[in-house]
């Protein structure tokens, strides 16, 4: 009897941890998510526009949608929470990389060929492809050729779109071209 309360109490605190560690997880992507929203509404701010559009819509392509009068940004967040480096080795393989104790790791970035291969189709306003790094990251590399790569700034055409970190832009909210 004593064994079968002892299991029912590990089963009970096992379910509780479930339970606390969703609950964090979902209190971090509201942050996360509520994070890049205040960005976009701050840069409106600075720049004085007041009629805008700005929603997170979460779909395979991208995550957010802003649209002003001028502009349409189609933006994919990618979580990079362990501030690796990122290696764009072509428009839709794209490789998180970390050195530590002399061992390289390597995985691919989930998520990103739909809006590489999205078509901007709008004549009337500037479309943009935006990927933001979340939080940060230590260098953003893209390869041109089997023996050469460039670093990826801010105002680096990335087969279309352009890729920057989350910190840069908090940084520096005239990047976005608003």
């Amino acid at each position: 009897m004593e064994i079968v309360l002892w299991i029912l109490i590990v089963l009970l605190l096992f379910i509780i941890g479930i339970g606390v560690f969703i609950f964090i997880q979902k209190k971090k992507d509201q942050k996360r998510k509520n994070d890049i929203l205040r960005l976009f509404t701050n840069a409106c701010k600075a720049k004085g526009i007041e009629e805008y559009k700005l929603e997170y819509v979460k779909k395979d392509t991208y995550d957010f949608y802003f649209e002003d009068s001028k502009n349409i940004y189609y933006v994919k967040v990618i979580y990079n929470l362990s501030n690796q480096e990122i290696c764009i080795n072509n428009a839709i393989k794209w490789q998180l990389r970390r050195l530590s104790d002399k061992i390289e790791t390597f995985s691919f970035v989930e998520g990103v060929e739909p809006l590489m291969r999205l078509d901007l189709t709008n004549t009337e306003k500037k479309e943009h492809k935006l990927f933001i790094i979340y939080p940060d990251i230590t260098a953003i590399l893209k390869v041109i050729n089997e023996c050469e790569m460039v670093f990826v700034y801010p105002d680096t055409d990335v087969y279309g779109a352009k890729v920057i970190s989350y910190s840069k832009l908090l940084e520096d909210l005239s990047i976005l071209e608003l």
